[in-house]
């Protein structure tokens, strides 16, 4: 597990992140069938781990363009919800997806939340972009609450890049992906009793599943 006096805060490294405007939109509604059903099936997943409830805090790290965060209040539209991201073109998408949420834009390596602000943190997709990925994590456990949720997924990268030739996606390695995890490496890293975990999308085992949705709790 990582120690909480590991690591030096220090700015991340976000020359490489590639994010233009609609990035996300244009998967979930991708004119391919299979691309379109295997990223909004990973929403669907996690949307069914969230619990239900008057006022929970819920922290979507990296959220993107908002899209999570619109299906979540979809499920429960009592509780309160963030989002955090690097990305300013993506963040003024989410608010204007997700006027309901709150929106911090920075670097997930230090937050600028009190510890143990939130009950669920959810990474989805996100820590294979980030070379500073160990301290992101470090920073996610600070502000979770004890006994919240965390959900983290990730790509399973060998797969993806060989669906990525076959389906004639250009280029065939995802440029800003810059690590690699398998469930038992992310399990080590963080270091929480796990909840659950199914690959994705079919519940596979992990060598021929194109990701992996794993549910820690602290």
């Amino acid at each position: 597990m990582i120690s909480a006096d590991h690591y030096v805060k220090k700015m991340a490294t976000t020359q490489h992140l590639f994010m233009p405007g609609d990035h996300m939109d244009d998967l979930y509604n991708a004119k391919n069938p299979l691309v379109r059903f295997v990223h909004r099936q990973r929403l669907s997943e996690i949307v069914k781990i969230v619990p239900r409830k008057e006022g929970v805090a819920v922290l979507d790290a990296g959220c993107g363009e908002g899209h999570l965060l619109a299906e979540l209040y979809k499920k429960n539209d009592c509780g309160a919800y963030y989002g955090a991201d690097v990305t300013a073109v993506a963040l003024e998408r989410a608010r204007e997806r997700c006027s309901f949420a709150h929106f911090y834009h920075g670097d997930l390596s230090h937050l600028d939340f009190n510890d143990g602000s939130f009950d669920v943190i959810i990474a989805t997709e996100v820590l294979e972009h980030i070379i500073e990925y160990e301290e992101v994590m470090h920073e996610l456990l600070r502000v979770l609450k004890k006994g919240g949720v965390l959900i983290v997924t990730f790509p399973n990268e060998v797969l993806w890049t060989v669906s990525r030739f076959f389906l004639g996606r250009r280029p065939i390695k995802i440029i800003d992906h810059v690590n690699s995890f398998t469930p038992d490496t992310m399990k080590e890293m963080v270091g929480l009793a796990v909840v659950k975990q199914r690959n994705l999308p079919f519940s596979l085992p992990f060598s021929v599943s194109l990701g992996s949705l794993i549910e820690f709790r602290k």
